[in-house]
């Protein structure tokens, strides 16, 4: 019964380290995506925006701004996938940046199935108060 036991503390203790790993590398591209979108602020028409108060957004210049801040942190394989101009609750105008990294599990791999990488998608963004 003992090795019946001390495998099944073997397997979860391998979970809880792929799990972990996998909560601090979210944590980290929530941080990176919080930066690149207000790094991303710098691609607004801001002659535009203070004229008569439109947001437009280089959407050229604003990708690749998120793409230098995301290069410039922590996680350098992360992807920007989607720089857009959205609204939020209260109607107010906001430019949110989406972000996805690929972590490659530790001890995952080594049991049964073929989990190996795990995707993570995280999205932020800055609302532009006139």
């Amino acid at each position: 019964m003992f090795p019946a036991a001390m495998l099944i503390m073997v397997v979860l203790g391998a979970i809880v380290i792929d799990v972990g790993l996998s909560q601090v590398r979210a944590r980290e591209l929530d941080a990176v995506a919080a930066s690149a979108a207000n790094d991303t602020l710098g691609a607004l028409d801001i002659h535009q925006l203070r004229t008569d108060g439109t947001v437009r957004l280089d959407q050229h210049r604003a990708v690749a701004i998120a793409e230098a801040a995301v290069a410039a942190g922590p996680l350098p394989d992360a992807v920007v996938t989607e720089v857009a101009i959205t609204t939020d609750s209260l109607g107010r105008p906001e430019v949110a940046v989406t972000l996805q990294l690929e972590v490659r599990l530790i001890i995952a791999p080594a049991l049964p199935g073929d989990l190996e990488i795990t995707t993570i998608r995280r999205t932020a963004a800055v609302t532009i108060l006139g």
